[in-house]
């Protein structure tokens, strides 16, 4: 779920909000949120690459910040597998079936983003490595900045402190409005595998060996944010057994 969660169905005996468990279905409300948003976060990409706009990572970031808002009530507004991933890990929030269909969504909706922006754009691309960096220093990068991205979607999305905020998509959208203009040049700046994956496929399956090692740094740093997640903040998981306690900030829908 570029991880955000949304009123979820409250338990009123014992405070909790659990989400309830779907069958594998890209025609749900979450399931069909994940994808259009994927697609929309990844057509911005592909077209404002292309473009050749010097605006280009504000663009991304600021898109990112209004699909989270516009998407957190009704899937979580994750978009990105890592998230995903990363609020699975964390526990409360999805279950493996749930995460798997929403990675499903993900990807197809990467795809169609990036086919629609290949088609109004002068050329299509690709997330490829800076023509001076090492592969060390591309996944280095990809791992950081996504462990940001993913701990800052729980700390802002799943943190009960902080429930209820109305901060959490400018948070979110400024964490890959900053990995961009930093570490862009060097990795490519994707921090999320239906990015990678989305481009790729649709360029005709250019770079996929890179798009690969992108996405597992990318599931790496999720991982990271998770383990992290519940050493700063353990009492959350006292809290959060059989539901995602706070989650009335949407990356849990």
């Amino acid at each position: 779920h570029v991880d955000v969660f949304f009123p979820i169905q409250q338990n009123c005996k014992d405070n909790k909000y659990i989400i309830p468990k779907e069958n594998i279905n890209m025609t749900t409300p979450k399931n069909s949120m994940e994808l259009v948003g994927t697609a929309v976060l990844v057509f911005t990409i592909q077209t404002s690459i292309c473009n050749g706009s010097s605006l280009t990572p504000l663009a991304i970031g600021t898109i990112l910040m209004s699909i989270v808002f516009a998407g957190g009530p009704i899937s979580g507004a994750h978009y990105n597998p890592a998230v995903s991933f990363a609020v699975t890990l964390r526990g409360g929030g999805l279950t493996w079936s749930e995460m798997t269909s929403y990675w499903i969504a993900q990807i197809i909706g990467g795809f169609i983003g990036a086919l629609i922006g290949g088609f109004i754009s002068p050329t299509s691309v690709v997330v490829s490595m800076g023509s001076d960096a090492t592969m060390a220093q591309a996944i280095i990068s990809e791992v950081m900045y996504t462990f940001v991205l993913c701990l800052v979607v729980l700390c802002v999305a799943t943190n009960s402190k902080v429930e209820n905020n109305h901060y959490y998509g400018l948070a979110i959208g400024l964490v890959v409005l900053a990995g961009a203009i930093t570490v862009g040049p060097i990795s490519g700046g994707a921090f999320n595998p239906a990015v990678a994956f989305g481009l790729s496929v649709a360029g005709g399956f250019a770079n996929f060996g890179y798009s690969v090692v992108v996405s597992v740094a990318n599931l790496v740093g999720g991982a990271v944010a998770a383990v992290l997640f519940r050493v700063v903040l353990p009492e959350e998981f006292g809290l959060a057994r059989g539901g995602t306690v706070g989650e009335t900030t949407p990356f849990n829908a």
